[in-house]
């Protein structure tokens, strides 16, 4: 299968995710489903949701994902439960999502001297 990232190294899957404040308990939960068929699939290493300490109108989020490889990422993104659990969580009347997916691999990294 060739790369759709052409990276067949680590990568880093960056996501910001916003809903509305009253929707943010009920968005983890729907999220936890779609983060759960991910972390089942070969290549994965990990994944974090951050929410900001305080909050604003809007909750954001930032989800953060780790992968051995490019090519691993793009065979988990086929994976159609994933895609159907994806749209439910899209399609939800309760949730009001806009998000911004982006792929990254390192350029710099610091560890403590």
């Amino acid at each position: 299968m060739e790369s759709k990232t052409g990276v067949d190294g680590p990568v880093t899957v960056i996501k910001s995710y916003t809903v509305p404040l009253d929707e943010a308990d009920y968005f983890v939960e729907v999220y936890q489903e779609n983060a759960r068929i991910m972390a089942a699939q070969p290549g994965f290493l990990r994944s974090r949701l951050h929410r900001p300490l305080a909050d604003a109108p809007e909750a954001r989020f930032v989800h953060i994902a780790e992968w051995t490889s490019g090519t691993a990422l793009d065979k988990a993104t086929g994976n159609p439960e994933w895609h159907a659990s994806l749209q439910r969580m899209f399609d939800d009347p309760g949730l009001h999502i806009t998000s911004e997916p982006a792929s990254y691999r390192v350029v710099v990294e610091l560890h403590p001297s």
